[in-house]
């Protein structure tokens, strides 16, 4: 019998959403021992069993409730937003006329397969450093199932590279992309390079797509102090007001488009 499998574009930091279930059973383990019903400390330390109880609660709450949000958002929500800024894109190329896309950090193919679906003729190229610790399962095998599996393996094309380093000649890609992926680069100052190789690849009236967790309006000044014409800029709304708060700051849900003139 063939193995039964699904279309799976992998959970985002796997690493951290099993660290948020983690606090939520320490929290819980903290809401059982003040609850415990033979349990008669609450009388003679009242002061601890308060606090005890108030840190269990928010352990449990913010660990259940993060963890759910992250497999939410990796399952159902990232593909949303896939569609929309896709969609959104269109509205400055022509999708008929494009020879080559490119998706920087493609993981699992997410952005890569969509551009994929909607070229007539062109190719969809992806590349990566396959590091599992940001996506489940994040190699090639993995996008290339998915590419089959949307029908579209013989119209993308894999590569192991570095975003800072693209091994494209200038003015090559219709359409740049990333999802999630350059907040990674580390030190910060590295993020830029992968911005100047984005844009060096571009042909002239060239589109550029990012959404990220992080740091987007950089981007965006930096695609901008180069020449570029940003057509869309998504602040996130109440979502990544909410979630930065939560996450203190780490997480901050936006995306842009910008153009290169040509």
């Amino acid at each position: 019998m063939k193995e039964s499998r699904k279309i799976d574009y992998g959970i985002d930091a796997p690493g951290i959403r099993m660290g948020m279930f983690l606090i939520s059973i320490v929290g819980l383990m903290l809401l059982c021992f003040t609850i415990w019903p033979r349990s008669t400390w609450f009388k003679d330390l009242p002061i601890v069993y308060l606090v005890c109880f108030i840190l269990g609660l928010i352990l449990t709450l913010y660990g259940l409730f993060m963890a759910s949000y992250m497999t939410y958002s990796s399952r159902i929500g990232k593909l949303k937003t896939r569609d929309f800024l896709l969609n959104e894109a269109g509205k400055y190329i022509k999708w008929k006329d494009i020879s080559q896309t490119l998706d920087i950090g493609c993981g699992k193919g997410l952005l890569l397969i969509g551009a994929a679906k909607r070229l007539k003729t062109g190719v969809s190229i992806g590349i990566d450093i396959w590091n599992s610790n940001d996506q489940s399962e994040n190699n090639e095998s993995s996008t290339l199932r998915n590419a089959a599996m949307e029908g579209v393996i013989e119209k993308i094309n894999l590569l192991t590279a570095d975003a800072r380093k693209l091994p494209f000649d200038n003015e090559t890609m219709d359409l740049v992309m990333s999802h999630w992926v350059i907040h990674n680069i580390e030190p910060e100052n590295e993020q830029l390079k992968s911005l100047d190789e984005m844009y060096r690849v571009l042909k002239p009236g060239g589109v550029i797509l990012l959404a990220d967790i992080q740091n987007v309006k950089n981007y965006t000044t930096r695609l901008e102090a180069m020449g570029s014409k940003t057509v869309y800029y998504n602040d996130g709304g109440i979502e990544a007001k909410v979630m930065s708060i939560i996450s203190g700051g780490t997480y901050v849900p936006q995306s842009m488009i910008c153009i290169k003139p040509k």
